[in-house]
Formats: C-alpha cells, sequence, structure tokens
C-alpha cells in the first residue's frame, strides 16, 4: 500500500490522528522536501518518532525514482509525507498515476492546506475568490507581466486572487512579492494601484503568525517574520468583507470602506443592459407592420433574458443575451424602422 499523508499547515501540531497512525504504521516514510518547504521543528518531531524509517525525499525521488518508491510500496506499506495537503501538488498526481500503471494500492489521507487556510483567515469570502496565482524568485519581466494580468482578470471578474509566493531556499517574502507587484501595475496601469489594498499573511498556523491589511505601497515597507508568506488581493469588497476586514484585521477604515472601485465586467454588463433597456423603450416607431413587432418583442425577450442572466452572476450569457438585443435595435434603425439614441 502507498499512502500520500499530508502533514498539514507545518507546525506538529496540525498533524492529524490518521496521518500519525497512518505514518508510524508504515514501514518507510518519504518525507517530501520538493514541493514545499518542511520546517525543522516538524522534520525533528517526526524524526523522533519513526526514526530510521524516515528518509528525506527530493525531487529525484518523487519524480525519476518514483518506480522505486512504488516496487517498495508493493511489498509493504510506504508513505510519502507531504506538507499541506499531498494532492495540491501536480507532482503526487503523477505519482498515484503511476501507481495504478503498476497495479499499487494508494490511500490518500488529508491535510489542512495553506491555501483554504490563507482563505479563512482572509475573512473574505471563499465564494469570491478566482484564480490562484504563484510569484517564483527572479520571475523574469514576462512571467510578472502574465501574473500581473491573471490577478486583473480576477478584479475585472469582481474576483479575489490568492497570491501564492516561493518556497524554494529560504522562501520569498510577501514584502518582495508587493514590491514586484507595484512596479508592474505602474508600468501597465490599473486595476491594480499604488493604493489597493492587499492582505499580507506570514506564517499561517505558527505561534509568530502575521496578518496585515495595507495598502500595495505599504506593504514593501512592512517588518515581516520569515516565510512562508502568501499574499490576497481582494476585488472590490462586499460591505460584510470590509466590515470583518476593519473588525477582525484590524485594517484601516477609509482603506477597506474607501478603496478605488474596480471596473468589473458585471459593471460592464449592467451598465450594457440598462442602456439597451432605456433605449428600447424611449425609441420611436416609424414602421408598425407585424415583422417590425416581433423584431421588437424578440429584442425586449433578449433583455430580460440578460436581467435574469445578471441576477444569476452568469455574466457571459448576459453578455450574449443583450449582444442579441442590441443587434435587433441596430438594424431596425439601419433599416428606417424605428428612431432611437443609444
Amino acid at each position: 500500500m502507498l499512502r500520500l499523508v499530508g502533514l498539514g499547515l507545518g507546525p506538529p501540531d496540525y498533524l492529524t490522528l490518521k496521518a500519525l497512525s497512518a505514518l508510524e504504521s508504515s514501514r518507510i516514510v518519504y518525507l517530501d522536501t520538493y514541493t514545499s518547504s518542511v520546517p525543522s521543528e516538524l522534520v525533528k518531531f517526526l524524526a523522533g518518532r519513526l526514526g530510521t524509517r524516515l528518509r528525506l525525499a527530493e525531487r529525484r525521488n518523487l519524480e525519476e525514482g518514483v518506480g522505486a518508491i512504488l516496487d517498495e510500496a508493493s511489498v509493504g506499506d510506504v508513505s510519502i509525507a507531504v506538507p499541506g495537503d499531498p494532492m495540491i501538488a501536480t507532482t503526487h498526481v503523477a505519482v498515484l498515476q503511476e501507481a495504478v500503471k503498476r497495479g499499487v494500492d494508494f490511500e490518500v489521507i488529508h491535510g489542512v492546506s495553506a491555501l483554504s487556510a490563507a482563505i479563512s483567515t482572509s475573512h473574505l469570502s471563499s465564494y469570491r475568490f478566482g484564480r490562484i496565482v504563484t510569484i517564483p524568485r527572479q520571475a523574469s519581466a514576462e512571467s510578472l507581466s502574465t501574473i500581473y494580468r491573471r490577478i486583473a482578470e480576477n478584479l475585472q471578474a469582481g474576483l479575489h486572487t490568492l497570491v501564492l509566493l516561493d518556497v524554494a531556499g529560504s522562501g520569498m517574502l510577501a514584502s518582495e512579492a508587493c514590491a514586484e507587484l507595484l512596479k508592474v501595475a505602474e508600468k501597465e496601469g490599473g486595476p491594480l494601484y499604488a493604493d489597493s489594498p492587499v492582505i499580507v499573511l506570514a506564517r499561517i498556523g505558527y505561534p509568530d503568525a502575521f496578518r496585515a491589511v495595507c495598502r500595495l505601497s505599504e506593504a514593501p515597507r512592512l517588518n515581516l517574520p520569515p516565510p512562508p508568506h502568501v499574499l490576497v488581493i481582494p476585488s472590490q469588497l462586499q460591505p460584510y468583507e470590509a466590515e470583518a476586514l476593519e473588525k477582525l484585521l484590524r485594517a484601516p477604515s477609509d482603506l477597506v470602506f474607501s478603496a478605488k472601485r474596480i471596473p468589473t465586467r458585471w459593471g460592464r454588463v449592467e451598465r450594457y443592459v440598462e442602456k439597451t433597456a432605456r433605449a428600447l423603450e424611449g425609441l420611436t416607431v416609424r414602421d408598425s407592420s407585424g415583422e417590425v413587432e416581433r423584431a421588437l418583442e424578440t429584442a425586449r425577450s433578449y433583455i430580460e433574458d440578460a436581467k435574469y442572466f445578471v441576477e444569476r452572476e452568469r455574466v457571459d450569457d448576459a453578455m450574449l443575451a443583450i449582444s442579441y438585443a442590441e443587434g435587433i435595435l441596430d438594424c431596425l434603425k439601419i433599416l428606417g424602422k424605428v428612431e432611437f439614441s443609444w
């Protein structure tokens, strides 16, 4: 049996009873030091419980040498111990796929992940997060621009962004990451600005955990504890989110309640629907034939469809529906059947 065992956030306190039982019952335990950093106190704890059964696994063990691990798992219980949750890294997905090919049984024991912990610690709605991005150390200008565009897409969709920072070596500081993002933002322009709010989270789950809400331009000057660090870049805050940041994270009220409004896709489609509905209501009919009336009724139906989709947060469907309505009205105007202005 091969077991992938999640170790949780870092301190031994986050090891679950099931995880500890699986590790102690294994003939060999490989500690993954490749996909994430492993705190020294956790290594010391595991070494004390497992003795010589604990082996440190690097990239070569988990990728090129995974066959040897699976050979051992085919004749006895072997565990790969992974910081956080084991199925977050694609490396471990590949390990399980290879296990299936070789007919080796496996079990996954989940652990607390920094991804869910960071979202929880931010006190923002988990339903309003978009695509996760990662900033590596020594990222090229092109890579940083791509990362910035991903964040911008989230912001324009009204979604928050969880930004993971490189954990290789000594790890990347949140202050360093914010300085890099600030440079790109100043070069490429909105929707991320120097005065945009950013949530800085350091060492989640540790006794010296750090949380702060500040402006992007202020983050590079923060005095932070050692990594691991993550960032959360909020989109336009809902009132209950702004209140949570103010009261639970001691965020400046002028920052979270008066942050510059981000032009989102939702805002554009809502204005588009309003504009088209206003044009339909105020138009003058020059040809009252049945064909024109049917065309106008179809446009009216598309507008109602768009409103329905907006209410249910189906922005793409709303944009399609309102585009059809606008097209019908424009065609009727070009043919001289109706008169209106946008």
